[in-house]
């Protein structure tokens, strides 16, 4: 079994999810530091895409959030960010926002119209019934 403390659920559109993937980073508006600076090396994450309503995975976090990892990241848009490393094989989940409202995550609805979850940091127990959806392996 993994061992974690808590999950992430970082957002991305089809826009942005390349340069997430490609950099391996994470980020979000210097203003959400204070809902992601909980997060800390060895805890998983998600990235969920926006537009396309899909949960990519399963990542983990090689770096406590910090600001400014890679300032010239996303043409300096997202400030808040954390360092993922992939963990197998990169999968991909569809109808990610019912499904992970469905486990629990409270979730808001986005001003371009997209659900998201409320807040993307989470306690072990969510990140346990998100990884039910992925399969094995995970390193």
């Amino acid at each position: 079994m993994m061992q974690f403390e808590r999950c992430f659920i970082m957002l991305c559109s089809d826009l942005t999810e390349e340069e997430c993937l490609r950099r391996k980073l994470f980020g979000d508006k210097a203003r959400g530091f204070q809902y992601i600076n909980e997060i800390r090396s060895g805890d998983i994450g998600f990235l969920l895409n926006i537009n396309k309503d899909e949960l990519i995975g399963v990542f983990r976090a090689c770096s406590e959030a910090r600001l400014h990892i890679e300032p010239d990241a996303w043409d300096g848009s997202f400030a808040a960010q954390v360092r993922v490393e992939l963990l197998g094989d990169l999968q991909r989940i569809k109808d990610a926002a019912f499904i992970i409202k469905q486990i629990g995550v409270g979730m808001t609805i986005l001003k371009s119209g997209a659900p998201a979850p409320q807040f993307p940091v989470h306690e072990r127990e969510i990140g346990e019934k998100i990884l039910a959806f992925f399969r094995e392996p995970i390193k």
